[in-house]
């Protein structure tokens, strides 16, 4: 990038910084918008303007409206998995705590 050897140094690491949480963030305000007023109404300007960013950002993450709704699906998805798996575990804590309870008894 323009000749410089020092220029990546300078410039990339905040820029990095800031990319990182974008794609979270704009799904994270997606979410909240196709709560608030139903998938419908949901464009990437509004996603946008709520996230404060630029226009393009929801464009460049997620290619358009239809890139944003697969991945606040997928995201769901990943949730339902993610308390699915909480609860398989908490149910076999329980169910354990119970044989052991069921093994003092019976002495």
């Amino acid at each position: 990038m323009l000749g410089w050897p020092w220029f990546h140094l300078i410039v990339a690491p905040p820029r990095a910084g800031i990319e990182e949480g974008m794609r979270e963030r704009l799904l994270h305000v997606a979410e909240q918008l196709v709560r608030e007023h139903g998938l419908e109404s949901l464009t990437l300007a509004a996603v946008a303007r709520h996230a404060h960013v630029g226009r393009g950002a929801p464009r460049y993450h997620f290619g358009g409206k239809r890139g944003l709704v697969d991945a606040l699906e997928e995201a769901r998805r990943g949730n339902v998995v993610e308390l699915r798996a909480v609860r398989q575990q908490r149910l076999s804590v329980a169910s354990g705590r119970r044989q052991r309870a069921a093994v003092h008894r019976r002495r």
